[in-house]
């Protein structure tokens, strides 16, 4: 199995601008994050049936629910305080 590790560097000095910014840049990314957990859950339930029937996962749909969960996993860290690091609106590669 995969270990994931996911790093956040502390930082002591606040912007209290950033926190009005963060809530600007949450809804565009919310919408982003919406759309991407349709396609991902569906992309899941294809990936089960998949393993079920084949007993091997497809590479593709494996990908995509990779991209769901990073994206989402640096929308919490930015909007729930924990980085100064603005999640891309567009999940990255």
């Amino acid at each position: 199995m995969k270990t994931v590790k996911y790093e956040v560097t502390y930082s002591e000095n606040a912007n209290r601008l950033e926190l009005f910014v963060r809530w600007l840049w949450a809804i565009p990314s919310y919408i982003v994050l919406v759309v991407l957990a349709v396609i991902g859950m569906i992309a899941m339930l294809v990936q089960w049936l998949h393993i079920l029937l084949l007993g091997k996962r497809h590479r593709t749909l494996h990908d995509i629910c990779m991209k769901y969960l990073s994206y989402t996993v640096k929308f919490m860290s930015y909007f729930y305080l924990v980085t100064e690091e603005r999640n891309p609106l567009m999940p990255e590669d």
